[in-house]
């Protein structure tokens, strides 16, 4: 009979039944270097895991999902940020406060996870609000002086160069009579993949909505309300600019709307598709939206009224109801079919907000690289 060896590894002696009996000590040992051996795998895990988490090609897949959830993004009265990531029907909806080292202004719009803001050092600055990632927006070196000057930013994406870029249009404050001078309307965009500035040259369409100074993004384009170039007689047109090909060109306006009041409104994005806002009545607003995009025939319009003055919707909840700041400035939600309004109740109480867009959960960082 082939004798029994003690097992190397832990060491121990035989009993008289000829089995293995373990040390004590060796098996402490051993028991030991195993949990180090784990612990150290489990490191390893947890850094392929994180690097697979960070890796464009994920990042990227996980962008592409069909149900990725809009959530809103917040600047309450204390200048902090709050973000909702489910709006329902009830007084459950609870937002969490981003623990962010700033005093915050101003949204100015969002692009695949990635929020613009203004803060209150007027310093344009790109959020992820989901991994709390940040960056400052470098002055363009072409830029006039914000005292002199008035300045129009938007947030987009370029797919053929894959780069997130910030979009600026600009012009001097001079003045004919009582009317601002609109010539010279200069185009810059930044390059968050590269870091740089690169002047576009003078917008064919110079920016008209002196309210509401922010680029709306839709079909990777960039979209303003714009004064005509026929100065003589001047009305508004929808002007928007290709990121990709960096080329101006006209969205139809909807049929039957007075383009002659076209400074009354505004353009905002409401469940993926470009809207005019006509905010004019302090009674309601009437909102164009287009289902298909530059398709003249695909705007519909529907309306909301309220005993206060309506600034901008913000998102949809469901396919009947519209969530929008209001007057106080507070968030109401509308219920589009029955015509009845209720505030948005957020942590038990109404909701108080200044500012506020939809963005989507997403991995994209603000010091975006590419691929």
């Amino acid at each position: 009979m082939r004798e029994t060896q003690p097992d190397e590894s832990i060491g121990g002696d035989l009993n008289k039944n000829g089995d293995l009996r373990p040390s004590r000590r060796n098996l402490d040992r051993h028991l030991l270097t195993s949990s180090h051996k784990i612990r150290r795998q489990m490191q390893v895990l947890s850094q392929n895991m994180a690097y697979s988490a960070f890796h464009p090609g994920f990042i990227k897949s996980h962008l592409a999902q069909k149900t990725r959830q809009e959530n809103l993004i917040l600047i309450t009265h204390s200048q902090s940020l709050h973000s909702i990531a489910n709006i329902k029907d009830d007084d459950t909806v609870v937002s969490r406060k981003l623990e962010l080292p700033d005093l915050w202004a101003e949204v100015v719009g969002s692009c695949d996870g990635l929020v613009l803001f203004i803060n209150a050092d007027d310093e344009v600055i790109l959020v992820n609000p989901i991994t709390l990632q940040q960056v400052k927006i470098p002055t363009s070196p072409l830029a006039f002086e914000r005292s002199e000057s008035f300045t129009m930013h938007a947030i987009g994406y370029d797919s053929l160069r894959d780069d997130y870029k910030v979009v600026v249009l600009s012009y001097l404050e001079t003045y004919n009579g009582s009317r601002p001078s609109y010539l010279d309307t200069f185009v810059d965009v930044y390059s968050v993949k590269t870091g740089v500035w690169k002047r576009i040259g003078i917008s064919p369409y110079p920016f008209a909505d002196l309210d509401f100074a922010y680029g709306v993004f839709v079909n990777e384009a960039i979209h303003w309300l714009s004064m005509n170039s026929k100065l003589d007689c001047p009305y508004v047109v929808i002007a928007a600019f290709d990121l990709a090909n960096e080329v101006f060109f006209e969205i139809p306006a909807p049929r039957g709307i007075d383009v002659g009041k076209f400074l009354f409104k505004k353009l905002v994005v409401l469940g993926g598709c470009l809207c005019v806002v006509d905010t004019s009545s302090y009674s309601g607003v009437d909102v164009w939206i287009m289902k298909e995009y530059n398709v003249s025939e695909s705007w519909t319009k529907f309306s909301m009224y309220f005993d206060q003055c309506i600034f901008k919707p913000l998102c949809f909840v469901g396919d009947d109801e519209v969530v929008s700041v209001v007057e106080g400035p507070r968030l109401v939600v509308f219920n589009l079919k029955d015509g009845t309004s209720r505030d948005l109740v957020v942590n038990g109480v109404p909701a108080l907000f200044t500012d506020g867009c939809i963005f989507v959960e997403s991995l994209v960082s603000p010091a975006f690289c590419g691929n």
